[in-house]
């Protein structure tokens, strides 16, 4: 029997969190203040809201591999303090998801496979797993992230649960323009990171988008209830946005990366 391959962890607070001053230096979540829900849309928006804790805390993870890519290639110090600011950005994404499934009664604990943990490196060369995170992960992946959190601030009535996102989505800007923003810097000339060429950058951000476009980012129980006008109206004040209309912002990104101007040299985004 092998190692376990996915792991819990509980996202509880210390007694820390209560004292004046260091509680003062965290983040602090609107307040909630959820209606009466059906316990079926209860449990569906304590599953989203969960779930959104996870993708942020692997935000985590990934912009903390970022960092320490920057560190190896000895990036400008100015990208290195970007890099490290977008990991306290997810973690404090995760704290506000986590107050929020707490409001609707879920326990803060959240699964994760180990290898979305460990963001293991490859044997490639550094600055060539460097490339393929800004032109995947944040040119591409981050990007649309951007999309979709800024269409479920407008597609939402107003909330704490909104204001999570609001807050989150003033973040992701960061997020969802440094990849294509250093790649140009990097294309334009930068002693600290090789440029492997338009083709190549082109192909990776090519792989993710076809990748992407394979994934079902929505869940069949979600729509099933968006098709009760009462689910549906609990599930939106409690900041879970119709799926479909979400999955449909969901490929308007990818296709706006696809046929618009590359960001980082004024022609498409590869193939």
């Amino acid at each position: 029997m092998g190692p376990p391959r996915t792991l819990t962890l509980d996202f509880d607070r210390s007694p820390l969190a209560d004292d004046g001053f260091f509680g003062g230096k965290l983040a602090r979540p609107p307040a909630f203040d959820p209606p009466l829900l059906d316990p079926a849309v209860r449990a569906l928006a304590q599953r989203a809201w969960l779930e959104r804790a996870r993708s942020e805390y692997v935000g985590v993870m990934i912009a903390r591999r970022l960092w320490g890519l920057c560190v190896d290639v000895n990036a400008p110090r100015d990208v290195q303090e970007l890099a490290l600011r977008m990991v306290l950005d997810e973690q404090r994404h995760l704290s506000l998801c986590v107050a929020a499934a707490e409001a609707l009664g879920a326990e803060p604990a959240v699964a994760f496979d180990l290898a979305d943990l460990q963001q293991p490196r490859s044997d490639a060369p550094v600055g060539d797993q460097l490339v393929e995170m800004l032109a995947g992960t944040y040119a591409v992946g981050e990007a649309v992230a951007l999309a979709l959190v800024a269409h479920a601030v407008k597609a939402l009535p107003g909330s704490g649960f909104r204001d999570v996102l609001r807050s989150i989505a003033a973040d992701e800007v960061l997020h969802g323009r440094i990849g294509a923003a250093l790649l140009g810097v990097v294309r334009g000339g930068a002693g600290w990171l090789r440029w492997p060429g338009d083709a190549a950058v082109g192909a990776i951000a090519g792989r993710w988008r076809a990748a992407m476009r394979g994934r079902d980012v929505v869940e069949p129980d979600e729509v099933a209830a968006f098709a009760d006008p009462t689910a549906a109206a609990q599930l939106r004040a409690v900041g879970v946005s119709d799926p479909v209309a979400f999955r449909a912002a969901y490929h308007r990104a990818l296709d706006a990366l696809s046929a618009g101007p590359g960001p980082w040299a004024h022609g498409k985004i590869g193939g």
